[in-house]
């Protein structure tokens, strides 16, 4: 069995990588990918904390279905606005977001 430092130590390198491409990058789709990892590594420590203990906990179960729902969400909301972006012919650098408009 993995010890549960290893998976605590794995959920925090992926949280600081979604954290620095999110500082780092101005492309919408590699910031909804950032947020993502972030999402990845929120799971792996809640499923490595509440896996630790042998007994099953409904509120893990809970948790990870609101995890993966907002994921999935945030997966359509990116099509969504990159078909649309894509149509109107705008950019993808956040900073130009400002011409983004209905």
């Amino acid at each position: 069995m993995i010890p549960l430092l290893y998976l605590f130590v794995l959920s925090i390198a992926l949280l600081a990588i979604g954290l620095a491409a999110i500082a780092a990058e101005r492309h919408l789709v590699v910031i909804m990918l950032a947020v993502e990892i972030i999402f990845v590594a929120s799971t792996i420590a809640l499923i490595s904390f509440f896996s630790y203990n042998a007994h099953a906990n409904p509120d893990a179960v809970t948790m990870l279905f609101a995890i993966f729902a907002v994921a999935a969400v945030e997966i359509i909301t990116l099509i969504t606005f990159y078909v649309y972006m894509k149509y109107h012919d705008i950019s993808f650098d956040v900073s130009k977001l400002s011409k983004f408009k209905w």
